[in-house]
């Protein structure tokens, strides 16, 4: 049987998160725009090292879930998520791929909770993906407006030879994809892909953090866009109203 996929989103039940938005301010713990040291400074590579990570300040009744929502504000711009030592040990338990993991703490009430640890994608399984199965298109993302209706592609070398050569503004987007039979990844991002949330997991993986009842997080199957999602009553019908 095939394995179902579901994008990573922020919990959006007011309820279970005590607040929306959970985090009114950061700590931030260099000059960011010029600190060579600062995480945003390493956009999809490997960081060798500790790098210099931003402190997210929770209001005071926000409260402290599994993933704390830093809406990709300066120190979380590429995909990083801030979680809980809980999550990170049921992540530890499954085949995540190309994901960092680096201690760090919150703030609230002048407090300081070390138990978190932040994110960073550092590698995408392009391997992964049936490009001839997938379907693939330039578009202009300053205008949103598609230049190239369909781009074939056959394999992982030549998508990657694509992106190299475009030009900004122009960029690839992948939709509607389909997996290698290979595919055995629990947890992993996938740049291009318009359906990718916050990262990428297996069914699996969903239903033991939905077991571990870990708040904070909903999952949205890959094959919705986030106007099926949030506007076209599908979150509502899995999680209720906001």
């Amino acid at each position: 049987m095939m394995t179902k996929y579901f994008a990573i989103e922020y919990g959006r039940n007011e309820t279970l998160v005590g607040k929306i938005p959970q985090v009114k301010d950061f700590k931030h713990n260099c000059n960011v725009s010029d600190n060579s040291d600062f995480i945003d400074k390493f956009p999809f590579k490997k960081i060798e090292g500790s790098p210099i990570l931003s402190i997210p300040i929770l209001y005071p009744i926000t409260k402290q879930t599994d993933i704390i929502d830093t809406y990709s504000n300066v120190g979380f711009s590429f995909g990083s998520l801030v979680i809980s030592n809980k999550l990170k040990e049921i992540l530890d338990q499954f085949n995540c791929y190309g994901f960092q993991f680096f201690p760090t703490y919150i703030i609230q009430d002048g407090s300081t909770y070390s138990n978190y640890w932040q994110t960073h994608i550092c590698e995408m399984p392009f391997e992964y993906i049936d490009f001839k199965k997938t379907k693939a298109l330039i578009l202009n993302i300053e205008t949103r407006k598609i230049v190239t209706e369909s781009v074939e592609i056959s394999y992982a070398e030549e998508f990657l030879s694509i992106v190299n050569s475009l030009e900004y503004p122009k960029s690839i987007s992948l939709k509607d994809i389909s997996f290698e039979d290979k595919m055995d990844l629990d947890l992993f991002f996938i740049r291009f892909f318009e359906n990718s949330g916050r990262g990428i997991v297996s069914e699996k993986l969903k239903n033991e953090i939905e077991k571990q009842e870990c708040t904070g997080i909903e999952f949205r199957p890959i094959e919705l866009s986030l106007q099926e999602w949030y506007h076209n009553g599908e979150r509502e019908r899995v999680y209720g109203k906001f």
